[in-house]
């Protein structure tokens, strides 16, 4: 069964997804990076290949033709997903597959809209029994 984890009060997602994929990476995991748009996905590209100076997360748009070589892949629609790892949820819905991932990760800003769409997401994996670990002030 997947293992929910959601972070909440996030100010900087960006930061937050390069600490979360750093340790990703570090333990050979895959990552699945699910954002609104292709827009969003070529910024949190950009941010994860210049993380510093001297380090960078390879990482690839989900539909680049290298795609499936990355072990981080940025995506924004369902049949885009080509792994089952790790799925960092960016997105305001519940993503209908997540069932299919060892772990999720709910990623939820300081909006008041953002916080909403989470506690629906929150009760819905409750109420469905999934072990939930809550994270929150990253």
């Amino acid at each position: 069964m997947t293992k929910i984890r959601f972070y909440t009060d996030v100010t900087d997602q960006v930061a937050l997804i390069q600490h979360l994929v750093s340790q990703a990476l570090s333990r050979q995991r895959q990552v699945t990076i699910y954002v609104p748009d292709r827009e969003r996905a070529l910024q949190l590209s950009e941010g994860l290949w210049l993380q510093f100076a001297d380090s960078f997360f390879p990482n690839a748009l989900a539909d680049a033709e290298h795609a499936a070589l990355a072990q981080v892949q940025l995506a924004w629609q369902p049949e885009q997903i080509r792994q089952d790892d790790l799925l960092f949820n960016c997105q305001a819905t519940l993503p209908k597959f997540f069932s299919r991932f060892r772990h999720l990760f709910e990623l939820i800003g300081t909006e008041e809209q953002e916080k909403v769409a989470g506690r629906q997401r929150w009760t819905f994996y409750r109420e469905r029994g999934y072990e939930i670990q809550h994270m929150s002030k990253q």
